[in-house]
């Protein structure tokens, strides 16, 4: 069995959302096998660094928080969905999502991974319009996975409701997971089991996540 590796790596400097609240990463050594006699590091980054998971606390505030996220969703049999065609600024539509069948967990690949670390990553990445998305939640999905930044549309126009996708999909409890990273190796012919771990952070509206998927 092939095992990929879904998630991006951790590392100081990296990309974030880029508003200016978000906190720069940054991985530090605290000792060194010369000074203290072992190497340690101290870690600073947000809940929503990389590779990560949103809790419905996220948006919702009575939501619960990413520790009390059930495993039983997390890990499992997932079924994944090739939206390649989709390029930069596309809109995934209701007729598009209603040609698949929706299962309890889905990755939608579109290969945005490779757009990583240029601005175009987060300026212009394909996204789910509004009917599509409720579709999915009719349908019964319980965990999105994609490896763009976001559901929603990631521009700035005021006329638009910040982040209608993630407001209805955390508070019907459907697990987001962003930033996926390698979805290029997935054979998509092949059957899936998804392993998604977020930090058991008390607390906490979200979490980095080791994202893993064995393939057959």
């Amino acid at each position: 069995m092939k095992i990929i590796d879904l998630s991006l790596v951790i590392e100081s400097g990296m990309p974030t959302c880029g508003t200016p609240w978000h906190q720069t990463v940054k991985v530090e050594h605290m000792g060194t096998i010369d000074t203290v006699g072992r190497n340690t590091h101290s870690i600073l980054l947000g809940s929503h660094t990389g590779t990560h998971m949103d809790a419905p606390y996220h948006f919702i505030e009575t939501g619960h928080t990413i520790e009390t996220t059930p495993l039983e969703t997390l890990c499992g049999a997932i079924s994944v969905v090739d939206f390649t065609r989709f390029k930069s600024g596309s809109v995934v539509k209701l007729e598009d999502v209603k040609q698949i069948q929706v299962t309890e967990r889905m990755l939608f690949r579109f290969d945005w991974f490779k757009k990583w670390k240029t601005p175009e990553y987060y300026n212009s990445f394909p996204y789910f319009d509004e009917d599509a998305v409720d579709y999915l939640i009719k349908g019964g999905i319980k965990l999105m996975a994609m490896d763009t930044p976001s559901p929603d549309y990631g521009g700035n126009i005021q006329s638009k409701e910040d982040s209608p996708n993630h407001k209805a999909l955390l508070k019907k409890d459907v697990v987001i997971v962003e930033y996926l990273n390698n979805t290029d190796q997935i054979d998509l012919t092949k059957k899936h089991t998804l392993v998604a771990l977020p930090l058991k952070i008390k607390g906490s509206d979200g979490s980095p996540s080791r994202v893993i998927l064995f393939e057959e």
